[in-house]
């Protein structure tokens, strides 16, 4: 099969990035919904592309292209496109709700690369990423004729990037540079909810809230002093302060291009689907699948029925004993599709003292984008905050049954949870304190919020899908 040129590609397909800038705010189902649009062209086992590449290679736009194909084979999320899944990948795309055993012909999809791609020393950026799509449609079995756009999930951070300095959102002038027309999309979702996901899943996976352990503890003291705070050093901490930041640098993208910005709340995708799907599509310029209205749609996953990849699914988060327990197998089955319950799910996972403790530091957020507060607002004073962190956050406090659960698994993983209930009233001060400072900073003040989210998409007063 011969593909089509680059300039054909480059003449009618255009970028949709999608940005879920703190996490957890449904990147995944978004793209899922999108698996079978006709004019929409998403891989949702793809994302953080442009993150990638500008990791590996900078901003240059025009690279190696012996180079470029090696990097999206082996070390971005096309290599699941573009490898037979061995033992490991398939055991990673089962976590992230996909089949393994999807059809795919990946010996087409390599050649297709090949030959758009490395038919010259070099490659742009675009190019690059107009191929592998190119590549996969083929290899998937699609109409690349219809296709115009792409859409892929992407973050305003990037790994290089300190939450210390906070993120310049390099990846939205790269996609601006190789589709000068791109649209960008910001999923938001209620700030109270996205706390509460990435906590879940981090003190899961990190084994406690300090992610401490006998070997780990000086260099977790020292990270904790210094404010070396990354994604894998206390839970808490650091997602208020990646949630602070990466705010800021999405809400001043959304004041540099407005024109270019929709915003949508998970929400509305989960509770007014189709309305907000209409809209989604005329901001597009697509017609509107019709597919979605039925009342037994299911999100698929290149195809295949999706089965979430949610904090509390076990199928994702493999650790079923930790602090903060998962939902039952019978109910994260049911919840892979737009539904109340994950949008309410969060009522339930914090605490009273923890919901007014987000609402104080994230109330422009919440006023903007139209999210109630579970409690009257309170001034946002430093002994306000301490007063809501003076008791032990959820999956802070260890607990007897989790301690039990451990020695069942031996006196290795007992020892370490044991270690843990010795040494976190520390990292519990300490933690703290550097809150306090980093509010006493301003760090929780987002000075690109003057009033309502202009870009925000309002399901309710959206007009009828653009004929097909």
């Amino acid at each position: 099969m011969r593909p089509p040129s680059l300039d054909e590609l480059a003449g009618r397909i255009n970028l949709a990035l999608l940005f879920d800038h703190v996490g957890r705010a449904g990147n995944g189902f978004c793209l899922t919904v999108f698996d079978q649009h006709p004019q929409v062209l998403t891989c949702p086992w793809v994302h953080y592309l442009y993150s990638y590449f500008v990791t590996e290679f900078g901003d240059a736009p025009v690279v190696d292209s012996r180079k470029a194909v090696e990097f999206l084979q082996h070390k971005t999320y096309f290599r699941y496109v573009l490898k037979t899944p061995d033992r490991e990948m398939a055991k990673t795309m089962h976590r992230f709700g996909a089949d393994p055993d999807t059809p795919l012909d990946r010996s087409l999809g390599r050649d297709v690369l090949n030959t758009l791609a490395r038919a010259h020393d070099t490659v742009s950026r675009r190019d690059l990423f107009l191929a592998a799509y190119a590549a996969f449609a083929l290899a998937a079995g699609r109409d690349l004729g219809q296709v115009r756009y792409i859409l892929l999930a992407d973050a305003v951070s990037l790994r290089t990037e300190h939450v210390r300095t906070g993120f310049s959102g390099k990846v939205l002038a790269c996609a601006r540079n190789d589709f000068p027309q791109a649209r960008f999309l910001s999923m938001v979702r209620d700030p109270r909810a996205m706390f509460a996901s990435n906590r879940h899943q981090f003190v899961n996976a990190l084994g406690n809230m300090y992610a401490v352990a006998p070997g780990t503890f000086a260099r977790r003291i020292k990270e904790l002093a210094t404010l070396d705070q990354r994604m894998d050093n206390s839970v808490w901490l650091i997602w208020m302060w990646y949630a602070a930041e990466t705010g800021k640098t999405i809400s001043r993208l959304k004041k540099e291009h407005p024109s270019r910005f929709l915003t949508v709340r998970n929400e509305d995708l989960n509770l007014r689907f189709v309305p907000t799907l209409r809209g989604l599509c005329r901001w597009l310029e697509v017609p509107f699948h019709a597919p979605w209205a039925a009342p037994d749609f299911e999100p698929t996953i290149v195809g295949r029925p999706w089965r979430g990849t949610g904090a509390y699914n076990s199928r994702y988060q493999t650790c079923t004993n930790g602090l903060l327990l998962n939902d039952p197998k019978e109910v994260a089955d049911t919840v892979t599709g737009p539904n109340r319950y994950v949008t309410e799910r969060w009522r339930t996972r914090l605490a009273p003292r923890e919901m007014r403790l987000i609402e104080r530091l994230f109330s422009q957020e919440m006023v903007q984008q139209g999210y109630e507060p579970t409690h009257p607002p309170q001034p946002d004073t430093s002994a306000g905050l301490l007063a809501l962190l003076w008791h032990p956050l959820r999956g802070e406090l260890p607990s007897v049954r989790w301690l039990r659960d451990g020695l069942a698994q031996g006196s290795g993983e007992f020892g370490r949870r044991l270690f843990y209930t010795l040494v976190f009233p520390l990292f519990s001060v300490l933690a703290r304190l550097q809150f306090l400072r980093l509010h006493k900073k301003g760090v929780f003040r987002n000075p690109w919020i003057s009033g309502p989210d202009e870009t925000l998409l309002h399901p309710d007063t959206a007009g009828e899908e653009p004929a097909a």
